[in-house]
């Protein structure tokens, strides 16, 4: 989900009780805060020898002891207009991290409106290969075939 639509999500519910969903079966607790908004920027080298670059922006959200702590969708986005000063572009993907036995970092996946509540709903991102055929890898359909030539040794 890119941070205008999450905005626009926050925006239109302002009574709504915040929650957010890890894959199907787990939520962060009701309690969170949310302490940072994060602007990360990456420039790499794929296993092909392709330079590539990549920029998200990342929530990081806190569980204290304080339970009846209730964070309001007008105060979420607040915090994120704040962070506007950061110089986020409108489609610029939202992941967000979330304290387990290390800091684990979910992708925003979407925002649904349901019985009262928005729920932010996050998946585990997975690493992938960007150049599969240089590396003998199949590639799977909707995956693009890489960037790297067959005869390549690029991994």
């Amino acid at each position: 989900m890119n941070l205008e639509s999450l905005k626009r999500m926050l925006a239109g519910d302002p009574s709504a009780q915040l929650m957010i969903q890890i894959g199907s079966e787990q939520n962060v607790a009701a309690h969170f805060h949310l302490t940072e908004v994060g602007k990360i920027s990456k420039d790499f080298i794929d296993c092909g020898g392709v330079r590539r670059s990549s920029e998200k922006c990342v929530l990081q959200t806190y569980v204290a002891n304080d339970v009846e702590h209730r964070l309001a969708p007008s105060k979420f986005l607040g915090i994120l207009e704040k962070a506007s000063v950061l110089g986020f572009g409108d489609e610029t993907e939202v992941e967000i991290e979330v304290q387990g036995a290390t800091i684990e970092t979910y992708s925003v996946a979407d925002v649904v409106n349901e019985n009262g509540f928005l729920i932010l709903r996050a998946n585990p991102i997975q690493t992938a290969c960007l150049a599969p055929d240089a590396c003998g890898l199949p590639v799977s359909s909707g995956q693009s075939s890489g960037c790297c030539s067959s005869q390549s040794d690029c991994c």
